[in-house]
């Protein structure tokens, strides 16, 4: 159990994983999915105000200390959208909303083209849509650390040096205007320090690395469905351009809002917690 998570954890089997989530709450229910380097709770905010009027789920993905290591090593997006897909069914869950940050973002437009029928709303925090991505000079810059985690050879020693140090570079580089990062840093080294535990974190991307050119993920992908979406991300995030975002206001098939917040970073759900709050709560109110 995540001794940090101040909500009720609890687990359950999940192809073959020993899956652990946070729930909390009654009423329509929200999957919030977390991102790199992070632990579900970081929605522990989030959750304190969602929980009086909504269920909340927050599962650890997969790989993510407490939940179980895949023995095969499958981090492909697809497969942990389905996860959370599966995670759903044994919840007795048929309809949901959906928040996600960083590769948690990326999970829920995944989830939006496997069970888009399912989907009520989403909310998407510092990751465009794949459909509006290009590998230009400036976002190959600031996503320089998806070559740094590449390869195996690369990332393992380099990120476990002077006790996982490049984790703070990350930070402080993603969010520079967050002060309080370091609780929340040393939190993730301790699991991370855990075995296996940081080859599963950063097997998020060598799996999108692995399938960088797999015509058929990448099709899945490119999908857009009409479904109303929340797109949120901050100024000083040090690593993203925002010109794929405002593209997404021209994409998006349904509703569409983009919200960007002049002072926060990569992680504007911590950095600002009010803010992010009153802006999900808007847009997930019934119309």
């Amino acid at each position: 159990m995540d001794p940090h998570s101040r909500h009720p954890v609890k687990n359950i089997s999940i192809h073959s994983l020993d899956y652990h989530y946070i729930e909390k709450g009654e009423g329509p229910t929200i999957i919030f999915l977390h991102g790199f380097p992070d632990l579900a709770h970081t929605w522990d905010e989030s959750i304190d105000v969602f929980s009086k009027d909504y269920h909340c789920v927050a599962p650890y993905l997969r790989g993510y200390y407490p939940t179980g290591i895949p023995e095969d090593g499958d981090y492909r997006i697809k497969t942990i959208a389905e996860d959370i897909q599966v995670l759903a069914d044994q919840l007795g869950i048929e309809r949901f909303y959906l928040v996600g940050q960083d590769w948690g973002a990326s999970v829920v437009y995944a989830i939006m083209n496997l069970c888009p029928e399912r989907v009520i709303k989403a909310v998407t925090v510092a990751i465009p849509h794949p459909r509006v991505l290009k590998a230009d000079l400036i976002t190959l810059y600031k996503a320089r650390h998806f070559w740094r985690f590449s390869t195996p050879a690369r990332s393992l020693a380099y990120t476990r040096k002077n006790n996982f140090h490049y984790l703070d570079v990350l930070y402080k580089r993603w969010s520079p205007t967050w002060k309080n990062y370091q609780e929340t840093s040393d939190q993730v080294k301790a699991t991370f320090a855990k075995e296996g535990r940081l080859e599963a974190a950063l097997g998020y991307y060598y799996s999108f690395y692995e399938n960088r050119s797999n015509k058929e993920l990448l099709r899945f992908y490119g999908k857009i469905q009409a479904i109303p979406l929340l797109a949120m991300a901050g100024k000083k995030d040090g690593a993203l351009v925002l010109d794929p975002f405002y593209k997404m206001e021209e994409k998006m098939k349904a509703e569409f809002k983009l919200v960007i917040h002049e002072g926060a970073g990569h992680f504007l759900h911590r950095e600002v917690p009010d803010f992010f709050i009153q802006e999900v709560q808007k847009f997930l109110a019934p119309s």
